[in-house]
């Protein structure tokens, strides 16, 4: 007789997919998410941590799932099996275990599984090697979640009252500082003023320019007045001759395979949403569509830093490369470099069928988006197997013969395509390097007709857009691919009024550049992008079992304590308004209560007079 197993995935969304191929005896139900969470309490700021008796933390049934575990309950008492397949993550292990803690499943009925793709054979493959849950990632899943917690509901209370801000976070704080400082580079910035000096000439009815360089001394890379630009016309007699040509070949490889990172940003600069849409949109094809009445997923798990593919997946997209678009297009697929922060959990994030081609499914997905930013995935995936696109790059330097003053010309010309054959990407812009089609050749006089210059001005640092901001993020190790949307969403928040979007450049305003501030002066050890940083690598640590979770808790809590008590402690300054008290006649000080500033009384409690800033009468 059959076994009955009972496998429990996050979203209800796999549920479909699963069922579809999996045998009769297999019941398959999500969770929806974590069903647990630390509940408020205790006499440490309501937290529900209790630091100390060793951070023992207070986890409940949330409030909202509760309906959710009883029938998962019923199931549990009716399968001989139970398989948790929730996400394979920090975040996953952590709802594996409350599921385990809370549906009371014993050690010998259990086993964890995690998949990332949602197909057959990986499904069943990973059904095959199920293991125990992972003690060491819950710790570092729950022990984000405690600190995060503890410096939330600590430091938040404290923000409030001094500069009436909602919410500090480990993240969201680093983050805003990042934005601030970026934006006070720009303030601060003062333009210079340049010149470029160009040579026009003609050859066969088409005008040319070339841009000045220098003298047959030196290299000039600005004109700084227009003294010098004016000097140098004035020098210029002619004749014009091409006095050197010089040819290189130039190899542009294609770009890694896709991070989450990565994914986010090119699919915002491609198509202009959001990062959290474009999350979004990628969950929907991790979890599947249907395509003909077959629920299919498209892509694998879209939370990963990895440039890593499966070690199966590289014979099939080197095959299909070389069948589909041809063996002069193929290159053996290459190492890219990691960065110190990449945990190479996951897979990069790629197409589960490449016969799933976009073409394909043109009439099959509605939701043109979607379709797209499968499109971006699919052919990314296609031009990381792919040869360089070889681009002839030919110099020429033109000579004035009566001063020595050089200019230069530089054209390009494409000599094979590459990967480019089915990619291209958001951050190359148009040349300023004309494509010539005339060729000059060495000693060649040339028709000049004129020499002009042009006024520039050199421009402050470009504010963040989503997208850039999501790259300066995990360059500066802030958060992790599971986190980087929530980030931005956080910082974007209405209610927080943080920052906001002006031309999709992220700006922060006037309160979340006085939080910004007010955190930096009075956390700097711990609101910082360095220590943020290095607390990323303390939970790798953890998770890895080679750092003692109390031990880092420990440390960061006597931190957070140390800081918080003396910014209690120390005397608020108070401002003194220039109106003296309508009742008693001494100072009245500025305060600040529910609804705005207003005056009270410096006698008080003695003397209760207010007076309203808004009204300027008594209360």
């Amino acid at each position: 007789m059959n076994e009955k197993y009972l496998l429990i995935v996050e979203s209800p969304n796999k549920v479909p997919v699963l069922k579809s191929f999996l045998p009769s005896n297999y019941t398959v139900m999500a969770s929806v998410g974590h069903i647990s969470e630390i509940k408020n309490g205790g006499s440490y700021f309501n937290t529900g941590i209790d630091p100390d008796n060793k951070f023992k933390t207070n986890y409940a049934i949330s409030q909202d799932k509760k309906d959710v575990v009883e029938k998962l309950k019923v199931q549990v008492q009716k399968a001989d099996k139970v398989l948790i397949c929730s996400d394979p993550d920090r975040e996953g292990e952590a709802i594996a275990w409350s599921l385990k803690k809370f549906l009371k499943i014993p050690d010998s009925k259990y086993e964890r599984v995690t998949f990332h793709e949602i197909t057959k054979n990986a499904v069943l493959k990973a059904l095959n090697n199920p293991r125990k849950i992972d003690e060491n990632l819950v710790l570092a899943a729950q022990t984000r979640q405690k600190l995060d917690k503890l410096m939330g509901y600590r430091l938040s209370p404290i923000a409030n009252k001094q500069v009436h801000a909602k919410s500090v976070g480990r993240c969201q704080s680093a983050g805003l500082k990042l934005i601030v400082q970026r934006e006070e580079e720009i303030q601060n910035f003062k333009s210079e003023t340049y010149y470029e000096l160009f040579l026009y000439f003609n050859k066969n009815n088409r005008e040319f320019k070339a841009k000045y360089i220098g003298n047959s001394t030196k290299d000039v890379k600005k004109l700084t007045s227009i003294d010098d630009v004016n000097k140098i016309i004035d020098e210029c007699n002619g004749p014009f001759v091409i006095s050197n040509v010089e040819t290189t070949e130039k190899y542009v490889n294609p770009k890694p395979p896709f991070t989450t990172s990565t994914f986010q940003q090119e699919v915002s600069s491609k198509l202009g949403v959001s990062v959290q849409t474009a999350q979004n949109y990628a969950q929907k094809l991790f979890e599947g569509i249907n395509v003909d009445g077959q629920h299919i997923a498209l892509i694998t798990y879209i939370r990963t830093d990895s440039t890593d593919y499966a070690p199966e997946f590289i014979p099939i997209l080197e095959n299909y490369v070389k069948t589909n678009i041809g063996n002069e297009y193929y290159a053996p697929l290459r190492k890219y470099k990691k960065g110190e922060n990449v945990q190479d959990g996951h897979e990069a994030i790629r197409p589960v069928d490449l016969s799933m081609t976009p073409e394909k499914l043109e009439t099959k997905i509605n939701d043109k988006n979607l379709l797209k930013i499968y499109k971006i995935i699919y052919q990314r995936t296609l031009a990381t197997m792919m040869k360089s696109q070889v681009i002839s790059e030919t110099t020429y330097t033109i000579k004035d013969v009566s001063s020595g003053h050089r200019f230069e010309l530089v054209s390009k010309e494409e000599l094979f395509d590459g990967f480019k054959h089915v990619y291209a990407y958001t951050d190359e812009k148009d040349s300023d390097d004309e494509i010539i089609k005339e060729t000059f050749s060495k000693d060649e006089k040339l028709n000049v007709t004129s020499l002009d210059s042009q006024e520039k001005h050199t421009n402050p640092p470009a504010r963040y857009k989503e997208a850039t901001f999501i790259k300066e993020l995990e360059n500066k190790g802030i958060g992790r691919p599971s986190t980087f949307a929530t980030i931005v969403s956080t910082l974007l928040d209405n209610s927080r009024g943080y920052c906001v979007l002006d031309d999709k450049n992220i700006i922060p305003t006037e309160k979340g550049i006085e939080l910004s501030h007010f955190l930096d002066k009075t956390f700097p050890d711990l609101i910082s992008v360095t220590y943020t940083s290095e607390l990323e690598k303390d939970l790798d640590l953890i998770a890895n079992g080679k750092l003692d979770d109390i031990d880092f808790l420990t440390s960061f809590y006597n931190k957070m304590e140390d800081l918080a008590s003396k910014v209690q402690k120390a005397p608020k300054k108070v401002e003194v308004s220039e109106q003296t008290c309508p009742e008693c006649g001494s100072k009245m000080f500025v305060r600040e209560g529910k609804y705005g500033k207003f005056l009270g009384c410096s006698k008080y409690p003695k003397c209760k007079c207010i007076v309203s800033l808004s009204k300027r009468g008594d209360k």
